[in-house]
């Protein structure tokens, strides 16, 4: 809101000065109180909200629907963006969403669907699955970071001594480092200790 009084637009004489109260909400049978910001103008009384803070609560209001969803709220998608070193155009390339997702999801201007907040989880989770995404969007992999593994059919499990032919085991991708190959293409885990 302006520094400079504004005139209420009611009786045309009094101004509005700026208030804070609290509305109690009900979502999914949580309730809490928000704060919510408004205008009260000093001659008629009339209470108002200007777009600003009709904005602010709204966002108030975004966020609590989140948090009672289960969802990551704007701070937190924020936190998790830039503990993966994004900016909010690169984590839009990252993950999609479209160019302005991200600042609409970290100001809870807009909440993002269950699928992102997933995704989103994931990556900050599991720094394999990041990388995948982060050389998807055709960003730089760095070198220091282990590939994703791959599925390879007919691996030998080495924990049971056994051929795994209808549900495929994971064996890192790391046998091009180490050269190691079984008889089926795969990397047999005890010849890769540094998976």
């Amino acid at each position: 809101m302006s520094k400079h009084p504004m005139m209420c637009d009611l009786c045309e004489e009094g101004t509005l000065e700026q208030k804070q109260g609290v509305n109690t909400v009900t979502y999914k049978s949580v309730t809490r109180e928000l704060s919510t910001d408004y205008c009260e103008c000093d001659t008629c009384g009339v209470e108002m909200t200007l777009p600003q803070q009709t904005r602010d609560n709204k966002r108030r209001m975004v966020a609590f629907k989140k948090e009672v969803d289960g969802l990551l709220t704007g701070a937190e998608v924020k936190a998790l963006r830039q503990r993966l070193s994004l900016k909010q155009s690169e984590a839009a390339k990252v993950f999609g969403g479209g160019v302005v997702a991200f600042s609409k999801y970290e100001s809870d201007d807009v909440t993002q669907s269950e699928a992102m907040d997933k995704l989103m989880r994931l990556a900050d989770r599991f720094p394999e699955v990041y990388q995948v995404l982060r050389a998807e969007a055709g960003f730089t992999v760095p070198s220091n970071v282990i590939r994703p593994a791959v599925w390879h059919p007919l691996a030998k499990d080495s924990a049971n001594e056994e051929l795994v032919d209808d549900n495929f085991m994971q064996v890192a991708e790391k046998r091009l480092e180490y050269g190691v190959k079984n008889q089926f293409g795969g990397v047999d885990w005890e010849d890769c200790k540094e998976c």
